[in-house]
């Protein structure tokens, strides 16, 4: 099902901040009556504003660092980066799989002149970049597999020496492909061989 303007809440966007407050501020007071309903989170039509949108920041803040913290990054990582957060499209039907997430009150649309803009609040971003796996630690997990390549093929090597006196490294490579998903190239085992 394809969503239209009409399903979706556009925000007013002062085109400076994407913090989660300024982001809810863009709401009007009936919209973000309608977001607490579907967050189920208590709001009185009594309170302000500045009321509800400091309620709703705790609450989605909570929520995306909790239960919707693994589809959050499911969703952030497959974007091209994890440093912008605004994003510009022609038409919904471009961000349809975020429809969801939108609704929630996660990420936010606002209109721009001909396009639409997909906005993800700096916290949730935030929340969601810190808490991957540093480039040190995915260095450090590549160095491990290689390791452990290396291992296997040390192995196959000791063995087939033992057994045949000589290993071609075609053969070595033609028995990783045959075992394993992740094929490996002649230049690889040299390299993870020394």
């Amino acid at each position: 099902m394809t969503s239209t303007e009409a399903d979706v809440s556009f925000i007013k966007w002062d085109k400076k901040n994407t913090e989660l407050v300024d982001l809810l501020k863009g709401y009007t007071k009936a919209e973000l009556v309608d977001q607490a309903e579907r967050q189920a989170v208590a709001v009185k039509k009594s309170w302000n504003k500045i009321q509800m949108v400091n309620v709703l920041a705790e609450n989605t803040t909570e929520q995306a660092e909790t239960i919707y913290h693994p589809i959050l990054k499911d969703v952030l990582i497959r974007l091209p980066d994890l440093e912008t957060n605004i994003y510009r499209v022609k038409t919904l039907t471009n961000i349809e799989g975020f429809m969801p997430l939108i609704k929630k009150g996660f990420f936010f649309v606002a209109k721009d002149a001909d396009s639409i803009l997909l906005l993800i609040p700096e916290e949730i971003l935030f929340s969601v970049r810190d808490r991957l796996p540093s480039d040190n630690k995915l260095a450090e997990a590549v160095s491990s597999s290689d390791n452990k390549k290396a291992q296997i093929l040390n192995s196959w090597k000791e063995k087939a020496m033992a057994i045949y006196g000589n290993v071609s490294l075609e053969h070595l490579k033609t028995t990783w492909n045959r075992y394993f998903d992740e094929p490996v190239t002649i230049e690889e085992i040299k390299d993870l061989l020394n």
